[in-house]
C-alpha cells in the first residue's frame, strides 16, 4: 500500500513540477509599462525551454484589426533579452500586448499602453497628494515572477517532501 502511494505521489510531483518549468516569463516590460511608438524597448524572458522564439509580436486587444504586428523572428533564447524597435506608424492605444514564440512555449506580456511617436510622456510622478505614495516611477513595482516562479517550486518541493516522511513514517 505505501508503495502504491509512494508512486502516485512521485507522479504528481512529477507533473506539478514539469508544468511550472514549462511555463515562460515575460520580465520585461512589466504589464501597464508605458512605451513610445517608433522608439526602441527591451524585451526580457525567463524559462523559455526552446533554442528560438520563431517570432516576436504585438498585438493590439482593442483594435478592429488583431493581426500581429511582428517585431523579431528567429530570436535565440538563450541571452533572455533583446531589444526591438517599435514601428513608427503604431496605434496609441491601452491594450497591445506582446507574445514571444508559439505554444506551447511561449510567453505572453501584460498590458502595454503604446503613445503615438510625437506624443508626449505623461510626468513620471502621479499628480497631487499621491507623490508621496509612489516613490519611482507612474506606477507601484510588482514582485519579480521569476522569484514568484522560484517560491512556488520551493513550496512545491516541500510539500512532496513532507509527504514522502509522512507516507514513510
Amino acid at each position: 500500500m505505501k508503495a502504491f502511494l509512494l508512486l502516485i505521489l512521485a507522479t504528481v510531483a512529477h507533473a506539478l513540477i514539469n508544468d511550472i518549468q514549462e511555463d515562460c516569463i515575460v520580465t520585461n516590460p512589466i504589464g501597464n509599462t508605458i512605451v513610445t511608438a517608433g522608439e526602441k524597448m527591451k524585451i526580457m524572458w525567463s524559462n523559455s525551454h526552446v533554442e528560438a522564439f520563431p517570432s516576436v509580436y504585438l498585438i493590439q486587444s482593442d483594435g478592429a484589426n488583431q493581426k500581429p504586428i511582428i517585431l523579431a523572428s528567429d530570436v535565440v533564447t538563450e541571452p533572455g533579452k533583446m531589444v526591438v524597435e517599435l514601428p513608427r506608424n503604431l496605434i496609441p492605444s491601452n491594450a497591445y500586448y506582446m507574445t514571444l514564440g508559439a505554444a506551447p512555449y511561449h510567453c505572453n506580456s501584460g498590458n502595454l499602453r503604446i503613445v503615438g511617436a510625437n506624443a508626449v510622456m505623461p510626468e513620471s510622478k502621479t499628480p497631487g497628494g499621491l507623490d508621496n505614495q509612489i516613490s519611482s516611477g507612474r506606477f507601484p513595482k510588482s514582485a519579480s515572477n521569476a522569484y514568484s516562479l522560484a517560491i512556488l517550486k520551493a513550496t512545491i518541493l516541500v510539500t512532496i517532501i513532507s509527504s514522502f516522511v509522512f507516507v514513510l513514517a
